[in-house]
């Protein structure tokens, strides 16, 4: 038997009120040409929620403030499965966003903008279900 070991990621769908409604962030990653959401694999020793605040700032520059539990998506890299929590997640003071060789670019959008623009449709699965559940 395959003993596969189970890749653990944690990350934030981020949300801000703007002008013309509620917004997400995306980020561009140029390794990938993909849109996502900020999400990094949980360090030894650290719980899910502090890995996820810590791969947000990573990825986007911004302190965030958890405001509960968004879900999971669950797939296969390279045959390997891999598990991401998300949390729903608020901007706290100023971006110190520097564009680097993991994250090219990050763009607040509306959600239903969002859900075209993410590259994975288990990141789209995921932000549909948040997206109705709040109507």
């Amino acid at each position: 038997m395959n003993n596969r070991k189970i890749t653990y990621a944690a990350g934030g769908v981020v949300w801000r009120d703007a002008p013309r409604g509620r917004e997400v962030l995306l980020i561009l990653r140029p390794k990938h040409q993909d849109w996502t959401l900020p999400k990094g694999h949980i360090e030894k020793g650290e719980s899910w929620d502090v890995a996820a605040q810590r791969e947000v700032k990573e990825e986007t520059g911004y302190d965030t403030v958890i405001t509960s539990f968004a879900g999971y998506t669950a797939y296969n890299v390279k045959s390997k499965p891999k598990v991401v929590f998300y949390w729903h997640m608020e901007p706290s003071g100023e971006c110190e966003f520097e564009p680097n060789h993991e994250v090219s670019h990050y763009e607040w959008v509306s959600a239903l903008e969002a859900v075209d623009r993410l590259t994975y449709e288990k990141d789209k699965e995921l932000l549909r279900r948040l997206v109705t559940a709040e109507d």
